[in-house]
């Protein structure tokens, strides 16, 4: 016992650290795919808000790739 409670066997402990790793990861590309997502919808609403100046200035829309 340490500090009144009892040390998993080492085997355990692989399988938790292994569980924990496996969900880090799985978090790590969710933050990944919500970052990627994120800066998309950025760059569309800078678009739209360059669509809406342009028309407000009666200027030619710059052509769309």
């Amino acid at each position: 016992m340490v500090g009144g409670r009892m040390l998993m066997d080492t085997p355990a402990l692989d399988v938790e650290l292994l569980a924990v790793k496996k969900r880090l990861s799985e978090l790590e590309e969710q933050v990944r795919t919500l970052s990627a997502a994120n800066l998309a919808l950025v760059r569309a609403m800078e678009g739209l808000d360059e669509r809406v100046r342009a028309r407000e200035d009666d200027r030619p829309l710059a052509p769309t790739l």
